[in-house]
């Protein structure tokens, strides 16, 4: 039985507050009542055709008002109520009906129900008792005093008795394994949660070990000498970098696949773009390898709707599966195939092949064939990742393959119709304008920087990169907070992970002291849920590891000039400590409004102002006063934000689509700010 939904989907009452087994019996009797009052309602109509029907149709009648009331108290959650209700209409329905309304049917014998039903909906034993007696009761007694049936039909009372407790014992029996099972599966599936969860964790603190030492090897590269005439080698190693850190956000994604929370950026992709840059990032290793490896396409347009940073990732999975048991000579081919309204994505190779039955394993977690190609390494984790973003993508994905041969590998999306691609209008080298001239930025020793991190490399990259603010260090929350009550603090640089107090707890308290100083949150922590864990906090930025430093240089000069104009209005206006805390709430109200309406390029200030009914002068004041930005800086810079978020999550995007989605018209101006805002362009072009 389904304990999710009632019959003809009538909805549950609200759970909450109920255990899992108290979800169950109310549903059940839910589903009782519902079967008895429809039965009921049959009966209306069908007693008119009898004689005396009258006393038949009242008793049906009875029954459906009664129930109602149960139904009444379920959805209330008076359960007990409804229990002791539902059980006394059995025993006042049967005794009516087996002694007055239908006499002489043998319906007394629906008694012998009675107490096992009460056994599964309930595990009060005063009720439980308290049914088998009176249905024992109600069973012998009237036939002494009514004499519907002659005594050599009706049992003796204690045979009666003894069918009575043994159908008794026999349901009470088996209630007892049930329970003691059920607790046996809800321990295990708590075992199970808080592995789930440990595993979580596990794989966001080694994300983090990973991605610090990721962080200050690229700050090493930058400053070595022998590559500052090698753009070239300083970009393949920044690029096997990135590699890395795309490595560590694989695992960490395969760890949240099954989080309820967990979401993909869908939209419309075109393989054949997609296949060239899977097939060019791959083609230099291949060769190494001595095997052939070609990308194959119609001239048909192959328009999916997915998530296309993550199928690039169950196709490389594929590929590199396909790459690790095919030997030298051998061939392995990516493939694009359109079949009616169905895309299919092939990628063959001419390797060892699968055994029959290994092939309904190979996509399980960490299963590895037992052959001499997985004795050498590997984790059996690529091929599960694959089939789990197919799926979730609502795609398919299917092997065959014969030993000694090859295999071949399906993914199949629809196609989508009627789609027209929107073309690339600029592209920028990322590579332009890379090495910022320090000095212009809005920094001198006047200004002072609380950099908390528990790493000490990486505070001391810090401090080399920030040698012209004068700054101070901790290791952790704790030692950061008592530098603030000792030391004037300009701006805080605070990790997430850290021991004692972590980065969350120490903005709580920042921002629960109404200390002004503002905070930069630097952190290995990528995923989503994390970052608007901490902006809801109200801190500036978020910046994750490994980063770029001249987007750090940037960001740290745009807050600082930021929260100098708010400190400068503050003090003019003379603003009292309650009010600037009233415009902190107000202000992610606002935020929240300008998100919802990211992409109308129309949203202006005096819109916003008539929304939340205040004049253009009062919503100028509110959002100086928090942020220190006018407010059309302040809707620009919710807006180049929330482009930042989609580049992160999404690196394919052209730059018209991406403008259009945070309400810009026009690119060229968009780009501009955007690099103005984080040193780095939106879109960047990938050398190879």
């Amino acid at each position: 039985m389904n304990f999710n939904k009632l019959p003809f989907n009538i909805p549950l009452p609200n759970y909450s507050g109920l255990s899992r087994t108290e979800k169950k019996r109310t549903t059940l009797m839910l589903t009782f009542s519902f079967v008895w009052i429809v039965q009921s309602l049959i009966s209306v109509f069908v007693v008119f055709f009898e004689e005396d029907y009258f006393l038949k149709l009242a008793g049906h009648l009875f029954n459906i008002i009664v129930i109602s009331i149960v139904f009444f108290l379920l959805y209330t959650k008076k359960t007990n109520s409804a229990l002791v209700l539902f059980i006394g209409l059995i025993l006042v329905t049967i005794i009516l009906f087996t002694n007055f309304i239908s006499p002489g049917s043998y319906a007394e014998y629906f008694y012998l129900f009675m107490a096992p039903l009460v056994l599964v909906l309930s595990d009060n034993k005063v009720i439980i008792y308290s049914s088998f007696i009176s249905s024992y009761l109600a069973f012998i007694l009237p036939n002494y005093f009514l004499h519907i049936y002659p005594d050599y039909q009706y049992q003796e009372s204690y045979y009666a008795f003894i069918l009575f407790s043994v159908n008794f014992i026999m349901i009470y029996y088996f209630k007892s394994i049930n329970v003691r099972n059920e607790k046996l599966l809800e321990i295990k599936t708590n075992e199970l949660q808080e592995l789930n969860q440990f595993q979580s964790q596990f794989f966001i603190n080694i994300s983090h070990e990973i991605k610090t030492p990721l962080t200050l090897i690229k700050g090493q590269i930058d400053k070595l000498d022998v590559l500052k005439n090698d753009s070239k080698t300083k970009h393949k190693i920044n690029k096997q970098i990135s590699n890395i850190k795309k490595i560590v956000d694989d695992v960490i994604d395969f760890s949240k696949m099954n989080d309820e929370t967990f979401n993909f950026n869908k939209r419309v992709v075109d393989l054949k773009k997609l296949g060239w840059k899977i097939y060019t990032s791959f083609d230099s290793l291949f060769i190494q390898k001595n095997i052939t490896f070609t990308f194959e396409y119609s001239d048909e347009d192959f328009y999916v709707l997915v998530d296309a940073l993550y199928l690039e990732r169950a196709i490389n999975n594929l590929i590199l599966n396909a790459y690790k048991y095919t030997e030298k000579k051998g061939s392995v081919v990516l493939k694009l195939v359109k079949q009616n309204d169905n895309v299919s994505i092939l990628v063959s190779d001419t390797g060892i092949g699968i055994e029959p039955q290994n092939i309904k394993k190979i996509f399980n977690r960490f299963y590895q064939v037992n052959n001499d190609f997985n004795k050498t390494g590997g984790s059996g984790v690529g091929l599960a990742f694959a089939k789990e973003i197919v799926e979730k993508l609502e795609g398919k994905i299917m092997v065959k393959s014969k030993p000694n041969i090859g295999s071949i590998f399906y993914i199949i999306f629809p196609f989508v119709n009627d789609y027209i691609p929107q073309e690339k209008t600029e592209i920028f080298d990322q590579n332009k304008n890379e090495n910022i001239d320090v000095s212009s930025l809005l920094s001198n020793k006047n200004i002072s920087v609380l950099i908390v991190d528990d790493s000490f490399e990486m505070r001391a990259y810090l401090k080399e990169l920030l040698q012209h603010y004068h700054c101070f260090e901790a290791e952790n929350g704790l030692e950061a907070i008592e530098l603030l009550k000792t030391q004037k603090i300009d701006f805080v640089i605070t990790d997430y992970m850290m021991p004692k107090m972590n980065g969350f707890e120490f903005v709580t308290y920042i921002k629960e002291n109404q200390i002004l100083v503002p905070v930069l949150m630097l952190t290995a922590r990528s995923d989503y849920h994390s970052k608007i864990e901490v902006l809801r906090l109200g801190i500036d930025d978020y910046l994750n590891k490994p980063f770029d430093k001249n987007e750090l240089l940037i960001r740290i000069q745009n807050i600082l000039k930021n929260h100098v104009s708010r400190k400068n209005f503050l003090k003019d206006e003379n603003i009292p400590n309650e009010e600037i805390k009233e415009n902190t709430e107000w202000v992610v109200e606002l935020k929240n409004y300008i998100l919802k309406n990211c992409e109308n390029p129309k949203l202006n200030q005096v819109d916003i102002a008539e929304h939340f009914n205040i004049s253009k002068s009062t919503f100028y004041r509110k959002v100086k006063m928090e942020t220190g930005l006018t407010p059309n800086e302040f809707i620009n810079e919710v807006k180049l934000l929330e482009a930042r978020k989609i580049v992160e999550n999404n690196d394919d995007l052209s730059l018209k689509e991406l403008s259009l989605k945070v309400g810009f018209l026009h690119t060229t101006y968009f780009a501009n700010q955007y690099k103005k805002r984080f040193g780095v362009h939106p879109i960047k072009q990938e050398q190879v």
